[in-house]
């Protein structure tokens, strides 16, 4: 399914900006590296949030459940 968030002009260097709404729903922020795939067949450009940030989310989440179950 798609959700339109929008009509972006490309910049120069060929960069478009994303919306903070867009990059909420796809659960990226700020740092986060992202994988950039092109379908040819429907030409589309398909941005995910690569593994390995979602690897380094959940280690910092197994931190802080490690850290609040420590007895003082």
């Amino acid at each position: 399914m798609k959700i339109h968030f929008g009509t972006k002009k490309v910049q120069k260097m060929g960069r478009i900006a994303l919306t903070e709404a867009l990059l909420r729903n796809a659960g990226i922020q700020e740092g986060d590296s992202v994988d950039l795939y092109f379908d040819a067949t429907t030409k589309a450009i398909i941005v995910e949030r690569s593994p390995s940030a979602e690897a380094a989310e959940a280690s910092i989440g197994a931190k802080r459940t490690k850290n609040k179950t420590k007895a003082p």
